[in-house]
């Protein structure tokens, strides 16, 4: 029988008490930890008005078309010089040769231009991602053309513009459209890669209605 104070019982009080101050801990810690996510993600990843979807370097998942992709850069040989984002010189360094895009869904996506660009930092303004030979041109944005007729073979469905808005359809002497059958995955390779990788730090992914 616990001894009664007033009308209480101190041990019962006191055990309240813990059970309020271990849940109110709880909260708090859940709290923290739910602010350093999101501080975490708010560096990396940027939803804007337009519908962009800017990511940090290295492999990650957006939702396109109602769908979930997977994007990755991979490097090229580390063969290239020249000067990096912030104007200082590099040699033997890799730079970005192909884009590697898993689970974009043609269907979802069907008559739908996808744009690509790559950013360095806080600029906002998109790096060059590869040079066309016939132009001389530097091209910062990379377009997919995702044909309306869904019930097109996947590796058919998707084409290219170059710098000039014409259709290449999937490969010209600078950029290059792969469908693998295996994983199910489209590569989208540039014969003369121009962003740096250790460069980039953020990949934006535009959709609009062709």
């Amino acid at each position: 029988m616990y001894e009664q104070d007033n009308g209480g019982y101190p041990a019962i009080d006191k055990e309240k008490e813990l059970r309020r101050r271990k849940f109110e801990l709880i909260i708090g810690l859940g709290l923290l930890i739910c602010g350093f996510i999101g501080a975490a993600l708010a560096q990396t990843i940027n939803i804007n008005t337009n519908d962009r979807v800017e990511f940090g370097q290295g492999i990650v998942t957006l939702k396109a078309c109602d769908s979930f992709i997977s994007i990755s850069l991979n490097p090229s040989a580390a063969t290239f010089s020249g000067n990096n984002a912030a104007g200082a010189p590099y040699e033997n360094a890799s730079r970005v040769r192909s884009i590697l895009m898993t689970g974009l869904d043609t269907r979802a996506c069907a008559g739908r231009t996808i744009k690509l660009q790559l950013f360095a930092g806080e600029s906002t303004t998109a790096m060059y991602l590869f040079s066309e030979s016939q132009t001389a041109t530097s091209v910062n944005s990379a377009f997919l053309v995702i044909d309306a007729n869904k019930t097109l073979d996947r590796a058919l469905s998707i084409t290219l513009l170059n710098s000039q808005g014409q259709n290449i359809e999937r490969s010209s002497a600078d950029q290059s459209l792969v469908y693998s059958t295996n994983d199910a995955t489209y590569t989208l390779e540039f014969s003369a890669p121009l962003a740096l990788m250790s460069d980039v730090s953020r990949v934006s992914v535009e959709t609009s209605i062709s």
